[in-house]
């Protein structure tokens, strides 16, 4: 299989939007995903968001979400991948791989510090896949966050 990675177009924001929904749904998380297509377009628009759609036979079969944030230590860019998904039909048909390698074209034409990402504690199978692609857990530094019902 023949797989293409390719660059959410604006035509093509429902689609990547679509992907991602049926992420947040394996996440379970449809109850906090309140993102519209009207927004995630916006988001593509502004260069604020950078989507890409895998295909396999013109079929869309898979997303990867991207945006940049920054480091203090060095003043440079993190390419930090917010959603990485694949439909169940088609992992182990090397999408993943393509996207981490998308990932690192983008983060060396970019000169970032580091491709960053999270992953659901429970969600083994791909923590054996980002740890098989050279991806270490952050031993040093624990996530908090601060969710919006709290200020």
């Amino acid at each position: 299989m023949n797989v293409d990675i390719k660059s959410t177009s604006l035509c093509e924001t429902d689609t990547a939007y679509s992907l991602t929904k049926e992420l947040m749904e394996y996440h379970n998380a449809l109850d906090i995903f309140t993102m519209t297509p009207q927004c995630f377009r916006e988001l593509i628009e502004t260069g604020a968001l950078m989507s890409f759609i895998a295909y396999i036979d013109n079929e869309p079969v898979g997303v990867m979400n991207t945006f940049y944030k920054y480091t203090t230590f060095s003043g440079r860019k993190i390419l930090y991948i917010e959603d990485l998904y694949a439909r169940k039909e088609y992992r182990g048909c090397g999408i993943g791989g393509k996207f981490l390698e998308k990932a690192k074209e983008i983060a060396v034409a970019e000169d970032c510090e580091q491709i960053e990402l999270k992953c659901a504690v429970w969600n083994s199978s791909s923590v054996g896949f980002y740890e098989s692609h050279g991806m270490k857990q952050e031993k040093e530094w624990n996530v908090y966050t601060l969710n919006k019902s709290s200020f």
